[in-house]
């Protein structure tokens, strides 16, 4: 009875072990579920309480799947997946009796951990991975109905030994198994709280609250050359339609072919993207992409990239950009008449002071520079906490509170270029990088979200960015540098000292490994890897037999080892005897298969006299050990073993 408790014990163990990062996903009631059923079968095992029949069980099946079908709407996906698993596993424990029905749960503890993985694919999920493995192998060794079960410490040695004999399979299937496109456990339901620094919609103070994130937006690597830091902007939505208040975005009609792709006239950069999942549909990239490897994404008619889908798992995609800051594209004028509307009644005194300005410069860049040099030259202040602004908050701004963050800036500046009679649009995205040396590669964070403006002059865009105007280190130092310290995080401010600076860019690398080399370990990147080891461009073929030669040798090269005999020595009476002659053998010659220990050593006696003594002393000593089962024999040989010395 006791041993048919510990094995309940290791199984339950398990079942919780791996059930734990699902619960805090699902509806109470599985939860009640399992751990109702968990402790119900270690009373059967413990105090022989009578588990529930079958009049009992098919009614709580039934009731169980129709309410994971209430609640999830459905059987299938992670969630409603996890919850089917839950309460099967639940309801298997009701009733196990058998040493196969134990090594069921341990199976389904197994898929459970799969499902997990599906949920959260953080580096540290390798803990529990290997953790739940385990414990997962300990409950399968111990559910076999052994007479009087196996030792912990025989188990755990056994499931060790399982692990490490595992390791070189799964390595071989992770690195010659075909790889399907894109991450093969993205489903799409475990992103819905993805959160991105940018949204469809902006008005001065969206903004603001990213300046104290710390959180990855994406990491980017060069393939050569990196951008100045005034180059470093990383082009998002455009915002083209503003209601007097806020600016929104709007993905107008179907985007140019490729072959109407601005010219290249800038200076070209080479990079790859890792995109942290936002929930969105439009991708990053350094202004303005040419290129790009990424089949889901095109040109929207703004000149960003957008993709098929919201981008609901990391995404690394490579990409060619060309800097200037203008784009040299064909706009229809009824477009950009749309881009000089303004709401009649919205900001009356920013209209009258664009009035004013024009008057004075009839020339479009000239007006322009002047509202540039209005923002740099009066009492305007760039801060990370501006103070409300009214119903019309452009006049607020400009004439009121004259303090505020990018978009502040960015929206007076289009407002007052609209009214100017010049197309304006408002751009967000990010502006600067911060490298890691560690990776050799560079972070953008939300804190370095961005708004800029497009203005069309001489038949192109062209890149305003009226926050430099105000705060040039903005775009020369990053948020950093604009803003010290004010409204920091405490994580922003430690960052500053070199050994937490240190620490905290090694586990960023390790991350950014994990992401690269396992998250997002996919055909493009299996045959790179395998290009590096000579062997170039295989089709899925080549791999499959690779994987089943691979896999093959290596299950019999283990089962070679496994079966060949061992010649251990589990006597430790013997283990003494022939550490002895081992070190006899130094100064003499082997004993002879045929030779007794008594012979052995009056013939090492005879060939060294000056050791006879201490020779005899140790195999009478030995063989009284031996054939009396002497225990101070024992121990004294022991002592005269470990002073022998053989000269």
């Amino acid at each position: 009875m006791r041993r048919e408790f510990w094995r309940t014990c290791w199984a339950i163990v398990a079942v919780v072990f791996v059930a734990l990062p699902h619960l805090p996903h699902m509806h109470p009631w599985i939860t009640v579920l399992l751990l109702g059923a968990a402790g119900w079968r270690l009373g059967a095992a413990e105090y022989g309480w009578r588990l529930p029949g079958p009049k009992l069980r098919v009614p709580l099946v039934f009731m169980s799947l129709a309410g994971v079908a209430w609640n999830y709407h459905r059987i299938t996906g992670i969630e409603a997946g996890s919850a089917l698993l839950l309460v099967m596993l639940a309801l298997k424990l009701l009733e196990t009796r058998t040493a196969r029905d134990r090594s069921l749960i341990s199976i389904i503890c197994f898929v459970l951990m799969f499902a997990a993985f599906l949920r959260e694919q953080a580096i540290w999920s390798i803990a529990y991975l290997a953790v739940g493995v385990g414990l997962c192998l300990v409950a399968l060794l111990q559910a076999d109905n052994h007479a009087h079960g196996l030792p912990v410490r025989a188990t755990l040695r056994n499931a060790g030994r399982l692990f490490v004999q595992a390791l070189p399979l799964m390595a071989l299937l992770f690195l010659l198994f075909p790889r399907v496109p894109g991450p093969f456990w993205a489903l799409p339901t475990h992103a819905g709280n993805a959160a991105t620094g940018l949204a469809d919609t902006v008005s001065p103070g969206d903004i603001t609250a990213l300046g104290r994130s710390d959180e990855v937006a994406f990491r980017v690597r060069f393939s050569s050359a990196v951008p100045e830091p005034a180059e470093r902007y990383w082009r998002g939505p455009v915002m083209s339609y503003f209601n007097g208040t806020a600016w929104s975005w709007r993905l107008r009609g179907v985007g140019p072919e490729d072959n109407a792709l601005p010219p290249s006239t800038g200076r070209a950069y080479d990079y790859q993207i890792t995109l942290e999942p936002h929930n969105r549909r439009w991708l990053l990239a350094l202004e303005s992409p040419v290129s790009w490897d990424h089949k889901d994404a095109s040109y929207s008619p703004d000149w960003q990239l957008i993709n098929e889908e919201p981008v609901v798992d990391k995404l690394s995609y490579q990409a060619r950009s060309v800097t200037g800051g203008s784009l040299a594209v064909p706009e229809s004028e009824r477009y950009l008449q749309a881009m000089q509307h303004l709401p009649a009644s919205s900001n009356p005194r920013a209209s009258t002071l664009a009035r004013k300005l024009r008057g004075e410069h009839s020339n479009d860049r000239a007006y322009l520079d002047a509202i540039l040099r209005m923002f740099s030259n009066e009492a305007f202040f760039y801060t990370l906490t501006p103070p409300p602004l009214e119903t019309d908050p452009v006049d607020s701004f400009l004439f009121d509170t004259r303090s505020g963050f990018c978009e502040h800036y960015a929206s007076a500046f289009a407002v007052l270029a609209r009214a100017g009679g010049i197309p304006a649009r408002l751009v967000t995205g990010y502006l600067g990088a911060e490298s890691n040396p560690l990776g050799d590669y560079w972070i953008v964070r939300q804190s370095d979200a961005h708004a800029w403006v497009e203005v069309w002059l001489d038949n192109r865009w062209q890149r305003y960015d009226p926050t430099g105007a105000v705060a040039p280190e903005r775009v020369q130092l990053g948020m950093d540098g604009a803003i010290p310290n004010m409204g920091r995080s405490a994580l922003t401010l430690a960052r500053r000292n070199a050994l937490v600076g240190q620490l905290l860019f090694s586990i960023d690398a390790i991350n950014a490994a994990w992401d690269k080399w396992v998250l997002g370990f996919g055909p493009d990147a299996q045959l790179a890897l395998l290009a590096q080891l000579g062997i170039s461009r295989p089709d899925v073929k080549h791999l499959l037999i690779g994987t089943l030669v691979g896999c093959g040798t290596f299950l019999m090269l283990l089962a070679w080892a496994l079966a060949r005999p061992t010649r251990r020595v589990t006597d430790p009476l013997l283990a003494l005897y022939r550490q002895f002659a081992a070190q006899l053998a130094t100064v003499y010659r082997p004993a002879q298969a045929t030779e007794g220990p008594a012979d052995y050593a009056r013939a090492a006696s005879a060939a060294h006299p000056g050791l006879g003594p201490e020779i005899t002393a140790i195999t009478n000593l030995y063989l009284q050990a031996r054939y009396e089962s002497n225990a101070r024999a024992l121990a004294e040989l022991r002592s005269r073993i470990r002073e022998f010395k053989a000269k």
